[in-house]
Order: C-alpha cells, then structure tokens, then sequence
C-alpha cells in the first residue's frame, strides 16, 4: 500500500513538472552587454530550462562584456551539446540592442 501511494505521488510530481507552460523569460536588460554575472547566470538557467540543455554555469563565470568576447568555438568549448544555440541566441539579442533605433 504505502509503495503503492509512494508511485503515486512521484507520477504526481512528474506530471506537474512536465505539464507546466515554459520557463518564462527572465527579466533582462534589453542589451547584453549591460548584463551583470546574475544576469548571465538567470539567461542560462532559462536556456537550459527551455532548451533541455546541461550548461555547467561555473564554466560563465561573466558579465555580458565578457560573453561579447567569446566565439562560437569558446562557447562550445563550455557546452559541446548546446554552444551553439547559446552562442546564436546571444548574438540575435546583442544584434537586437546594437541596431535598435531606440
């Protein structure tokens, strides 16, 4: 019985994780490059979420300047399996604040 209520609970958890509306996106300022460490952290934590990626977030230990600097290669080098989403991402938001006609 009290395995029973056990599975029961768990498949419970499980559906609430699943059946849940996406990770909704983090309040970030609109240009990346003002972008502070918690402020990259909270933007990989919603990518990962969203994108079901492993992004060992020890590994951008940054600042949105510093993200600036990476290449596609650098971001790989941190998450061989997602880099490159990260790194297209990122570039569509810098190019967004860089040609913005605010």
């Amino acid at each position: 019985m009290q395995l029973t209520m056990g599975v029961q609970t768990e498949l419970r958890s499980w559906e609430w994780r699943t059946c849940l509306p996406p990770c909704p996106e983090p309040e970030l300022p609109k240009d990346p490059r003002c972008w502070s460490r918690s402020d990259v952290a909270a933007w990989l934590h919603f990518m990962a979420m969203v994108h079901h990626l492993r992004v060992p977030l020890d590994r951008f230990l940054f600042n949105g300047k510093a993200l600036c600097l990476m290449s596609m290669d650098m971001f790989l080098g941190r998450v061989p399996l997602g880099g490159k989403l990260l790194y297209k991402d990122f570039q569509i938001r810098l190019g967004r604040a860089m040609y913005s006609s605010c």
